[in-house]
């Protein structure tokens, strides 16, 4: 049995003469550094093996040299051979393939961390997918007051409300009368019994959750289509009504996470083209029972906005379903990716966690 530490010495004071490569079992190199040991440069190798062997993980030695076939990667399990074993490891008894490795080595690279612990690793190797960068508004001007009013409605739980997953920007006047101006995730709209509405949204200048008044938002802005809504109320209220509108919306809570699901894969990597809408909205006339209209329709997915968690969210509720219906989202999903001949890794990485997360290895043939 080899020792790691033993050929590292040796290397360092008998390199010269090429003693690491026999004992290391490479007798040719052993014998090629003994007919040249008078140029040198059978020393200058024996530095580096020494530098080398020092800095291997001790499970990468292992392999290659003690021919171990019974070690793992850390993190995906998969067995450690001399093809795919890293020269580097996690920590210590935490040998690496070289796939796993290269991940961890990428995100270090993004956000400068280089130690990890176990958890935080199988989240990077898993594939976090992380929320994209907001698009760029007419205005690009953000204003929150420093001593902002927190306005927290209680609200029964059987009111009618609607999900709507979509981003704007409001310019808002709050109940002490100071103006802001904000993007946000709208998550729900509320009607409350006296004919008033509240929406629910996640606050990105505050990164937290707030309330608003819809009485109170002067103006509206689609941040993903540019529409500018100077009567936001009426762009709200006709969603409980029987109008167009009122329907699509419908169809849109019906099928939330399915939508959420296809629109995070199309906006991966940072747009929702026409094929990829294209798409989206069939599914959506298939599924309805109802003439929607499709300049509206496809106006609403363009609106649609989806975090990553919502992403996973979607992704668990839809675990659920039969096998059948799981294999034509992730069929969707592929035709989506499939739109761009050259897929994004990020719309790549969300296949394959949909994959992961529906229990399906591939998509129907």
């Amino acid at each position: 049995m080899k020792n790691k530490s033993n050929a590292a010495v040796l290397a360092f004071f008998l390199g010269g003469f090429g003693i690491q490569k026999f004992y290391l079992g490479e007798t040719v190199k052993g014998i090629l550094s003994l007919l040249f040991f008078w140029t040198f440069i059978p020393s200058f190798v024996g530095l580096y093996d020494c530098i080398k062997l020092s800095r291997m993980s001790k499970e990468c030695f292992e392999v290659k040299y003690n021919k171990n076939q019974n070690l793992k990667c850390a993190t995906c399990k998969s067995k450690l051979t001399k093809i795919n074993v890293s020269f580097w490891s996690f920590g210590v008894d935490k040998g690496a393939c070289k796939t796993c490795f290269q991940k961890i080595r990428n995100h270090s690279k993004e956000t400068g961390k280089y130690e990890f612990e176990d958890d935080e690793l199988q989240k990077i190797l898993n594939g976090v997918i992380k929320n994209r960068p907001l698009p760029k508004t007419n205005k690009n001007t953000f204003y929150v007051p420093e001593e902002e009013t927190i306005e927290d409605f209680e609200l029964p739980q059987d009111l009618d409300s609607i999900k709507l997953n979509s981003l704007a920007q409001i310019t808002y006047i709050d109940s002490k009368g100071q103006k802001s101006e904000r993007r946000i995730t709208i998550l729900s709209v509320s009607q409350t019994l006296n004919d008033n509405y509240i929406i629910k949204a996640y606050c990105h200048e505050k990164k937290s959750q707030r309330t608003f008044r819809l009485e109170r938002i002067q103006q509206l802005t689609d941040i993903e289509t540019g529409e500018i809504f100077e009567n936001p109320n009426q762009y709200f209220i006709e969603r409980f009504q029987d109008s167009p509108i009122g329907m699509i919306t419908k169809i849109f809570q019906e099928l939330e996470s399915e939508i959420l699901i296809l629109t995070f894969v199309a906006r991966a990597d940072g747009y929702l083209r026409a094929k990829e809408r294209a798409i989206i909205m069939n599914f959506i006339i298939d599924k309805s029972n109802s003439d929607l209209d499709k300049e509206l329709l496809e106006d609403e997915i363009r609106r649609t906005y989806c975090e990553s968690q919502d992403f996973r969210d979607s992704l668990k509720k839809m675990s659920y379903e039969t096998v059948e219906y799981r294999t034509q989202i992730l069929d969707l999903s592929t035709d989506i990716v499939n739109t761009d001949k050259n897929p994004d890794p990020m719309e790549l990485g969300a296949l394959e966690l949909i994959k992961r997360d529906l229990k399906l290895k591939k998509a129907s043939a």
